[in-house]
């Protein structure tokens, strides 16, 4: 759980943390898993919103299709919710909550009808569509690689030592020559000194990016 819920656009905690300190705050592990879980949140909601969107309009002649434009338009703000939700556990940033309520006195034609026309159902509609997936698989893609080059770096030189446990011998490839393999040697004593800093500052630059994706999402939909 955060340390903190940031309810309005300020300096956030982890944008003042030590450099190493990031080490140290749960929320940074929060926010890789946050990153990583936005494509798979994006794709299911763009999903669920085209499929949804396109078969209620296409049944809209008959009652099923009311039923149906009707029910998947007051889902969206509860699907909001829990991304809102999952948002504010990992990065600390909570979306401001806008209630959508219908008179109770209306037929379910007229419902449809204001469901139609209310500004929050749209706004999230159109963030299902066209920036959930998108936004997701661009976190997605950039955090596997940057985690995936700091963790490289940092634990190369462990390579070489469990080869040298399971088959006796290291760098001992054809088109290892000397001159090779006395590069290859310096690359791995001096890839932890080089490793540890670039994935410490990776994982600022990984809650940054989170940051910065729950601020867009808020930005998006309460404008």
């Amino acid at each position: 759980m955060s340390d903190k819920i940031e309810t309005r656009v300020g300096k956030h905690p982890l944008e003042e943390v030590s450099f190493f300190g990031v080490y140290l705050k749960g929320q940074t592990y929060l926010n890789i898993l946050y990153m990583l879980l936005l494509m798979p949140i994006g794709i299911i909601f763009f999903t669920y919103a085209v499929t949804l969107f396109s078969t209620s309009f296409g049944l809209l002649i008959t009652i099923v299709g009311i039923f149906l434009l009707y029910f998947f338009l007051i889902s969206l703000p509860y699907l909001m919710i829990l991304q809102g939700w999952i948002m504010k556990i990992s990065t600390g940033i909570e979306l401001p909550k806008q209630k959508v309520t219908f008179d109770e006195n209306r037929t379910l034609m007229q419902k449809a009808w204001d469901a139609l026309k209310n500004k929050v159902i749209w706004k999230t509609l159109l963030y299902f569509l066209f920036f959930a997936m998108p936004l997701g698989i661009i976190t997605f893609t950039l955090t596997v690689t940057l985690l995936s080059i700091g963790i490289s770096l940092t634990f190369a030189w462990l390579g070489p030592l469990i080869e040298y446990a399971i088959t006796g011998a290291t760098f001992t490839d054809w088109w290892i020559t000397p001159a090779i393999r006395i590069i290859l040697i310096i690359g791995c004593a001096i890839s932890p000194f080089v490793g540890i800093p670039a994935l410490t500052g990776i994982l600022h630059m990984n809650n940054r990016l989170a940051i910065y994706h729950g601020r867009l999402v808020v930005r998006i939909l309460t404008r």
